[in-house]
């Protein structure tokens, strides 16, 4: 497999002296850049060591994909800008988290909140396919969201979606801290096409001393032949000591 780290492009150089392979970004920070602020994210992209290749938060908060206000339009307009902007960026895979976004309104009908996002899903499809980014649907917490908390719920949704380019992401922290097993990582298949990883015990980076079963989460991985990206995806306070050992625990339960 390949490992990042979800941080900014300014932080390439020394992700890639730990011997990290790519830089996972936020899509939609990308998106809210002026037009000189992204020339300059694309410079320092280009120029650095390792690359963006993947880029999370597709979109901010303030852009709302269920209830009675869904403006389709509106969202068009802007997957067609930041789908477009991952592409000029060279980046391969657009995650779309987004627990705020696709909240469910109290008291609106979830059927109908889920049809609302199999078109958001198709739009982002379609964009993907245009620019050839493939979009991963992530599996969030109860705490953070209320539809797509589950990974075979997410799976479910990407399957009845059937887009070649609208496929899943799977985050262990997630998967562990609503009682997932490896079992469900298993069923995912070839429709899995990105991956996340952190302690699920506080969200923190990895160490040979954890609780968590990595290992079987790479087992799994294994078992459907996946081998692409895994981003380490929380907050990191010491970089310099915790992203090493980090990098270790990755590549050991990967060669086991």
């Amino acid at each position: 497999m390949r490992f990042g780290v979800c941080m900014p492009i300014e932080q390439a150089e020394f992700i890639a002296k730990l011997g990290f392979d790519y830089l996972e970004v936020s899509a939609a920070g990308l998106a809210e850049m002026t037009e000189a602020q992204f020339a300059d994210f694309l410079q320092k992209n280009e120029a650095a060591p390792i690359h963006a290749e993947a880029a999370n938060c597709m979109f901010p908060g303030s852009i709302k994909l269920t209830g009675d206000n869904v403006d389709f339009e509106a969202i068009q307009t802007y997957v067609n800008h930041a789908i477009g902007r991952l592409a000029q960026a060279g980046i391969k895979i657009g995650v779309f988290g987004s627990g705020g976004s696709r909240r469910v309104p109290e008291n609106f009908p979830r059927e109908k909140a889920w049809e609302q996002l199999k078109t958001v899903a198709k739009i982002l499809g379609d964009a993907g396919e245009k620019y050839g980014v493939t979009i991963a649907l992530e599996s969030l917490r109860h705490e953070e969201t209320n539809i797509f908390t589950m990974q075979p719920e997410a799976l479910k949704f990407v399957k009845e979606v059937n887009h070649p380019h609208f496929k899943l992401l799977c985050d262990y922290y997630h998967l562990i801290s609503e009682n997932g097993t490896p079992e469900m990582v298993e069923r995912c298949g070839d429709i899995l096409v990105h991956t996340h990883i952190a302690n699920p015990v506080g969200r923190v980076p990895m160490t040979p001393q954890d609780t968590a079963d990595y290992k079987a989460f790479f087992h799994a991985l294994h078992f459907i032949g996946y081998n692409a990206r895994m981003s380490l995806e929380c907050p990191v306070k010491n970089p310099e000591t915790q992203l090493p050992v980090v990098l270790e625990v990755l590549h050991r339960c990967d060669n086991e």
